[in-house]
């Protein structure tokens, strides 16, 4: 399969920033709905869930065309598996979120998915990195010499957590026997 490129650079990392941006967004709102009562909010909100589901599913496309590029099996197939069925799953809490808004739900039913799903965001995000900033998915070799790194307090732990979520994906894929 051929990769999807729009101006000669990957489409995926172009588009992530939709429902990245709009998902955390949805949250502030209902947190703000929450906190006053303004159905301006509420409305905020419900639009931001509604833009951020849009740019997610062109996302996934995007995501599922880089995905089948890469080989079966090994750490990155991994990483990809578990990035992919964290969107998944991202996905299936905001469209729940969608349902439970157009059912007249309000406060913290939807405050709460928000958050969750915010929460999927970040970290799948950093699964996506990982792909690009340790397997160099889609990203041709730098000519620099690399920059010495500032790491935050706590990040060899939360790093270790997530790499430890990652070893429980299977390693070939949806639908692979291993």
């Amino acid at each position: 399969m051929k990769q999807l490129t729009l101006a000669g650079h990957p489409v995926h990392p172009q588009v992530i920033s939709g429902p990245t941006a709009l998902f955390p967004f949805t949250m502030v709102m209902d947190l703000m709905h929450v906190a006053t009562g303004k159905k301006s909010y509420a409305d905020a909100a419900y639009y931001s869930l509604v833009g951020g589901l849009a740019t997610g599913v062109v996302s996934a496309v995007t995501g599922a065309a880089d995905y089948l590029t890469i080989s079966p099996g090994g750490e990155m197939k991994r990483m990809a598996n578990t990035h992919a069925l964290l969107n998944l799953g991202l996905m299936a809490v905001e469209t729940a979120n969608l349902a439970a808004r157009r059912r007249r739900s309000s406060g913290t039913l939807p405050a709460a998915l928000s958050m969750l799903g915010t929460v999927g965001v970040i970290v799948s995000a950093w699964y996506g990195g990982a792909l690009v900033y340790k397997f160099g998915m889609r990203v041709k070799p730098a000519t620099e010499k690399p920059q010495p790194e500032a790491k935050l307090p706590g990040d060899r732990a939360v790093e270790r957590g997530l790499k430890r979520m990652a070893s429980y994906a299977p390693a070939g894929g949806p639908g692979s026997e291993e």
